[in-house]
């Protein structure tokens, strides 16, 4: 079968992808012929996330020189006509979700004339197929991880078999759906290597710490072992029961003989280590890591949590050659944090995490998300405090967004800051609680200005705040701000 994999991703996020790239292998594997059509690069929407990181002085600024100068929906078309797919398969996440929906549509006249079998699948078709089923150009969605599934699929499709009790999806039967049970966990230590072929060799290329490197990924483990109720992982644990452990680690063996091939095929200059969280657990693991990754003499980083860091574990990711870790903080306020967030664990540990980072030299990014359900100003401010304790190499602050599948949305939701049936999109340009403790105002106010807020001197704070404004006052003081901003980073 000739399969077209449609990658809608939010513009120039060029982070070598996980999902499709193991998609892309496994189709192969199994005998199909795959091509790829890629949104990343196409500006589609306002403004990208970059754009949005660096205006929110969240990076160092860099050019913004990626895009393509072609129409999307015609490179689109031009895509299918000449590739001639027996099957296209969307891959959404929910803030891509519309946008893919309208990029299919697009192509009503090329599908429905060929008779092209769409399938949508991705972590939003996971957990909200009802939202996918009044399209009526979609054949299938994919409810399950695809690795497996997805080649079945094929498979069956190519003999001219009955898919009607395929395990993993959804298939349409006229105006209703067959809807079949979920397929089991994917073992992931069985699964070939990664595929980045098809992606632009720009895909490659990526900031790091002020430079531009060769950068790919390398999946160490998937799922998470906590229960964070903003996340879609705890759901996807409970999802998946009685299909096996979500929560899986990578065999050493596995994950080396994929970095090498990685190494040779794509020339690495720096690695990023896909892990929900890096450094859980006990030490063991995360010592065998570093002690085989170093002959590699690639730098690398990591996303982890603070409560997970200790000396012990720092010292061994610093001679292996890290050079930068993420870590996911969240909320600064110790209560909220606890009872609202389900992460346990108290700020003094946080801080002690920060100062063994410091100590040992390693370069670290907090993550906070600001706008929660319930969520006052006050409590953002104390994540401001927090992160200044901290004192970070930059701090990456995101808007709440409440995804289907989380524990979080299901409180919004009853508390009518959103309607039952809301699709989320970007979350870096909008915010859409509606009558929550805090506003859009303050919240979008914020988001521009919490970088000072950590940098500046408190005796600056009342510019900082009045630069939260969205007036031409406000905008100028921002605007002196940031050139302040810009000359204490050396920017």
């Amino acid at each position: 079968m000739k399969v077209l994999l449609v990658y809608c991703n939010s513009v120039l996020e060029n982070a070598l992808p996980i999902s499709i790239s193991q998609l892309v292998s496994c189709l192969k594997e199994s005998g199909n012929e795959v091509d790829l059509f890629d949104t990343t690069f196409y500006p589609w929407s306002a403004n990208s996330a970059a754009e949005n990181r660096i205006n929110a002085l969240q990076i160092k600024p860099f050019p913004i020189d990626q895009y393509l100068d072609s129409n999307l929906y015609e490179d689109f078309a031009d895509k299918i006509n000449h590739y001639q797919p027996d099957i296209i398969g969307f891959s959404v996440v929910e803030p891509t979700f519309k946008f893919g929906m309208r990029l299919l549509e697009s192509v009503r006249s090329i599908i429905t004339s060929n008779k092209i079998k769409v399938i949508v699948g991705g972590i939003h078709a996971i957990f909200a197929p009802e939202t996918i089923t009044h399209y009526d150009l979609v054949d299938f969605i994919c409810i399950s991880e695809g690795e497996i599934a997805f080649p079945e699929l094929c498979q069956r499709l190519k003999r001219g078999e009955s898919v009607d009790d395929i395990k993993g999806f959804w298939k349409r039967n006229g105006n209703s759906w067959i809807q079949s049970p979920k397929a089991d966990i994917v073992n992931i230590n069985k699964l070939p290597h990664l595929d980045f072929s098809l992606f632009h060799p720009s895909f490659l290329r990526k900031p790091m710490m002020g430079k531009m490197y060769n950068t790919v990924s390398i999946e160490l483990t998937r799922g998470c072992p906590y229960r964070c109720s903003y996340c879609g992982d705890h759901g996807l644990r409970n999802l998946f029961k009685g299909q096996g452990p979500w929560y899986r680690m990578k065999e050493m063996d596995v994950i080396f003989k994929e970095l090498e091939s990685y190494i040779k095929n794509y020339q690495a200059e720096f690695v990023y280590c896909m892990s929900e969280s890096f450094a859980v657990g006990k030490p063991k693991r995360l010592r065998e890591f570093c002690e085989r990754y170093k002959s590699y003499s690639l730098p690398f980083w990591f996303n982890t949590r603070p409560e997970d860091i200790t000396e012990e574990k720092v010292k061994f990711v610093k001679d292996a050659g890290c050079k930068r870790i993420s870590i996911g903080l969240e909320s600064g306020n110790e209560e909220f944090r606890n009872k609202v967030l389900c992460r346990h664990g108290n700020n003094e540990l946080i801080v002690k995490a920060g100062k063994i980072l410091h100590d040992y030299g390693i370069s670290f990014s907090v993550n906070i998300i600001i706008g929660f359900p319930d969520e006052t100003r006050e409590m953002i401010l104390d994540s401001v405090d927090l992160c200044r304790k901290l004192k970070p190499d930059a701090v990456s602050t995101h808007i709440y967004n409440p995804y289907f599948g989380t524990e979080l949305r299901k409180r919004c939701v009853e508390k009518g800051y959103i309607d039952e049936n809301l699709i989320s999109e970007d979350f870096f340009q909008d915010y859409i609680l509606k009558g929550n403790s805090i506003s859009k105002k303050e919240v979008l106010g914020l988001f521009r200005t919490i970088p000072l807020y950590v940098e500046m001197p408190e005796n600056e704070h009342k510019r900082v705040e009045a630069a939260e404004k969205f007036t031409v006052e406000g905008d100028r003081v921002f605007g002196d701000l940031k050139k302040e901003f810009y000359t204490m980073k050396g920017w």
